[in-house]
């Protein structure tokens, strides 16, 4: 299992991903490790950070995958 980790470029802020809301091309952080989205394999983790990607969420952010 594995999570995604965000640090937004400019403030170096940085937290985890909770949820993608698909419809409005986002994600929704935490800052609590345990509450993250989990993902089954690196492979879908990368999945979903090319899909923030394409919604314009690299623009500010890094994405790193964790395993937890």
């Amino acid at each position: 299992m594995v999570i995604i980790k965000w640090t937004n470029k400019f403030s170096n802020e940085s937290g985890f991903v909770e949820s993608v809301d698909t419809k409005a091309k986002h994600f929704n952080n935490t800052f609590e490790y345990n509450q993250a989205k989990k993902y089954k394999s690196d492979s879908v983790a990368r999945g979903m950070i090319s899909k923030l990607v394409s919604y314009g969420e690299g623009d500010n952010n890094d994405f790193e995958i964790l395993t937890v």
